[in-house]
């Protein structure tokens, strides 16, 4: 029987989008210093960062209510994954 936090998921999930985030402002800084400036490029980027921030917002409208110190117990007795 392994447990853990419920608040693990929600430090992983932020380590995840630290690098998101440092990916994505490669990739906005690449479009910068390479002069690309073409239409595609900044529509793909527009599309993709809208995509994101709506992503963002929905998340953290959803995560609001949670108890984050919910227990996760994976392999228990009574099933796979159980909340304790």
């Amino acid at each position: 029987m392994l447990s853990f936090p419920f608040f693990f998921i929600l430090i992983a999930y932020f380590i995840f989008l630290v690098v998101f985030f440092i990916f994505s402002g490669a990739n906005v800084y690449h479009i910068y210093s390479t002069g690309t400036f073409t239409l595609p490029a900044l529509a793909v980027t527009a599309i993709v960062s809208f995509a994101c921030v709506s992503i963002l917002a929905l998340t953290f409208s959803n995560l609001i209510g949670l108890d984050w110190n919910t227990t996760i117990v994976l392999f228990s007795d009574i099933g796979i994954i159980s909340f304790q």
